[in-house]
């Protein structure tokens, strides 16, 4: 009787160990990144996959030595060139190992469009080197995009609605992709002789601009320049200028415009603006132009002399619900 109990707790004790396996084998593959696990839409597929190659030490030091040896503002790459050079040669193993095959990884790629790949808040570029595994991935196809999924490299992810929530999450780099936007140079911040020249003919400039909206609820500095006509017809346009978010860049304050001082400043008519010759003068911001048709147009307003202009069109604080003008610009007539 007594061998009869024996073998029967054994058999039992057998069936409770392979199940135990099974459970920790389940449980091992949710936070891996097997492809039967990754998110389905393009964009969060690869945001997951992002974050997950970053986890390594070595690839998040190649990518941070490309960001800081970016030419253009914001420290920016272009995600799919990136990947295609020499630098960019660690995200991608690590990116193909991920997703289990080169091919896997370009026929993603394919899905979407030329991504810019950055840290959109200033505090993440600044601090995020030694971030280790404080970090998350988002990929959005909008720039107006109110909410997003942000994947952390265990393979969790957290779904962010406003830069609130980014800050409260307290993650050390929330690494961005989104549609490529029109670069600016980061040497064109700096003072450049030229612009004594340019002084010489050109008498209307933007020497202000306070700005009251975020590029994208997840985007950096917005992108703006700003396209002129005179009385008779004659259109310029300006070239684009970064200007700070809404309470400056990394920030959100309620009633607070993203200043800037135009420095080289943005010439907009090489004409003196004046009641005889009124310029009609258009705020334009740079948003890449996929998902929502093209730049952004802030409005309208006429500048006949020096002084504060505000665009034709408002944007409501999220948090005040004051409708305040999407920018207000300071115009200079020489």
């Amino acid at each position: 009787m007594m061998k009869n109990v024996i073998s029967i707790d054994a058999i039992y004790l057998s069936k409770v160990m392979v199940c135990l396996v099974i459970v920790v084998t389940v449980l091992g593959c949710d936070r891996g990144t097997s492809p039967d696990i990754l998110p389905e839409s393009p964009n969060n597929k690869l945001a997951y996959t992002l974050a997950a190659a970053l986890d390594n030490s070595e690839v998040r030091k190649t990518v941070h030595a490309a960001m800081d040896a970016s030419p253009y503002h914001e420290h920016k790459l272009v995600f799919q060139e990136f990947l295609e050079s020499a630098e960019g040669t660690k995200l991608r193993e690590a990116l193909t190992s991920k997703l289990e095959g080169e091919k896997v990884l370009d026929e993603l790629l394919d899905e979407l469009p030329r991504l810019d790949f950055y840290l959109p808040y200033e505090t993440h570029r600044e601090t995020w080197e030694h971030a280790n595994g404080n970090i998350m991935a988002i990929c959005i196809l909008n720039v107006d995009a109110k909410k997003a999924t942000a994947y952390h490299p265990d393979g969790s992810s957290q779904m962010l609605t406003s830069e609130e929530e980014v800050h409260a999450s307290e993650v050390a780099a929330l690494f961005t992709l989104h549609p490529a936007e029109k670069k600016i140079s980061r040497a064109d911040y700096k003072e450049q002789t030229s612009t004594a020249i340019q002084s010489d003919s050109w008498k209307t400039r933007v020497y202000r601009i306070y700005n009251w909206t975020t590029d994208g609820y997840f985007g950096g500095d917005c992108e703006i320049y700003f396209k002129t006509s005179d009385s008779e017809g004659n259109s310029r346009s300006s070239k684009i200028v970064h200007v700070p978010r809404r309470g400056g860049s990394g920030t959100d304050l309620p009633g607070h415009a993203g200043d800037k001082l135009v420095s080289p400043a943005v010439w907009i008519h090489p004409d003196a603006a004046s009641e005889s010759n009124k310029l009609m003068v258009t705020t334009m911001e740079a948003d890449g132009g996929f998902g929502n048709g093209g730049d952004d147009n802030y409005g309208t307003f006429t500048a006949t002399k020096s002084g504060d202009y505000d665009t034709s069109k408002k944007t409501e604080h999220p948090l005040e619900g004051v409708r305040y003008p999407k920018a207000r610009i300071f115009v200079k007539i020489k």
